[in-house]
């Protein structure tokens, strides 16, 4: 059986399930029907030549709910991603419509369960995220667009803030987050988190293992095994950290091949991060982060490492404006990267206008992944309406 007709399976039996677990109580639903419609067009210097994108997004949301008791209730939400993308000056032009959510939820005073195709991020770091695991969410993008997952996640909070995830995710062939290799879509990943109250803030720890498809590399039995810990304080100033152990175990398909051509096996990731509001004018926040990466062959070895460092700037004038801006550096490679952006809020329409400006080539983008091709300088307006 093919990824596709599984997916096109698994849809059949959310809608389905929706509708039997609603057709006896259909009087007493409540429905809303709301979206976002966002159009764009960049304006991009690269390669001595000036590129055009421009696109049209439409998503629209129904979602349907049912009280069941005191303090416990279920719901269904649906949305479509609708898209047009053309390019000046190319024949390249793309349009589809495909589910970006499909979810249902059951929810009590201390639980939440959702099931299907649904976002799962976690974590205090805002810019540089070693934990960004199944989301590609750039903090540049005023929609905050990511695709989800198809999953199944269970949520339990505790009287004392304390709280305990477990998910399992199925049928997501596309690589996720820093993923450089898509899993087996046959195989189901799964993993948990508990996060618990520490001395005033938040340490958290999580795990979370899948098998991959390495066939394109070469590689057989790719295991991925990933183990994490982060927490966030307020001191005066918001400190946070997050850091990543990821143990990946593979064979060679060809055992002639030379080891040291195969990926390391081991690979860590942190960050570090603060911010603070300024009580000037009304309020400069400003917040840093720093990323460090390294991979070795052994648990806690060093082969070779990788740090970006970012910084970003708020401020808002008046009720309807604000500016805010975005400065990375890679230390290996010198390069810097920046972002500049004027955004007006209404209440239902947003207004954007960003400058950028990131290296063209892919080692000088080397820790701008939610930046991943946008090389070179440019503009980009946004018009976003949320109804």
């Amino acid at each position: 059986m093919t990824h596709k007709v599984k997916q096109h399976y698994l849809k059949i039996f959310f809608f389905t399930g929706i509708c039997i677990f609603f057709q006896n109580t259909a009087y007493a639903l409540e429905a809303e029907f709301s979206g976002q419609v966002s159009g764009w067009t960049t304006e991009t210097r690269r390669q001595e030549q000036w590129e055009n994108t421009t696109g049209l997004r439409y998503i629209p949301q129904f979602t349907v709910s049912q009280a069941l008791a005191e303090e416990s209730f279920i719901d269904a939400e649906v949305s479509i991603n609708s898209f047009l993308l053309t390019r000046k000056n190319s024949d390249h032009k793309s349009y589809d419509a495909e589910l970006y959510r499909a979810l249902l939820r059951y929810a009590t005073a201390q639980t939440e369960t959702r099931v299907g195709l649904q976002k799962i991020n976690f974590g205090p770091a805002q810019l540089l995220r070693s934990l960004m695991w199944f989301d590609r969410m750039d903090p540049t993008d005023p929609t905050q667009f990511t695709k989800g997952v198809y999953a199944a996640r269970f949520k339990y909070n505790t009287l004392n803030n304390a709280s305990f995830w477990l998910w399992c995710l199925y049928g997501n062939k596309d690589p996720k987050g820093y993923e450089w290799l898509p899993t087996i879509p046959e195989k189901p990943e799964y993993g948990g988190r508990i996060q618990y109250p520490v001395l005033g803030g938040e340490l958290a720890a999580t795990v979370h293992t899948r098998k991959a498809d390495g066939d394109e590399f070469f590689l057989k039995d790719y295991t991925e095994n990933r183990y994490a810990l982060d927490g966030q304080w307020d001191i005066g100033i918001g400190v946070w950290f997050e850091s990543v152990l990821i143990e990946q175990k593979f064979e060679s398909i060809y055992p002639q091949i030379d080891p040291s051509a195969l990926p390391y096996g081991w690979t860590k990731m942190i960050t570090i991060g603060a911010d603070y509001t300024i009580g000037m004018g009304n309020g400069l926040y400003i917040l840093a982060e720093h990323m460090a990466t390294v991979v070795s062959e052994k648990p806690f070895g060093w082969n070779s490492d990788q740090h970006v460092s970012a910084v970003m700037f708020r401020y808002p004038v008046g009720i309807l404006d604000s500016f805010f801006a975005i400065g990375y550096y890679a230390w290996e490679t010198q390069a810097y990267g920046q972002y500049i952006n004027w955004q007006r809020t209404y209440d239902k329409w947003v207004l954007s206008l960003g400058l950028f400006y990131y290296p063209e080539t892919a080692e000088g983008n080397a820790g701008f992944i939610q930046n991943a091709g946008m090389g070179g300088y440019g503009a980009q307006f946004m018009i976003i309406f949320n109804h």
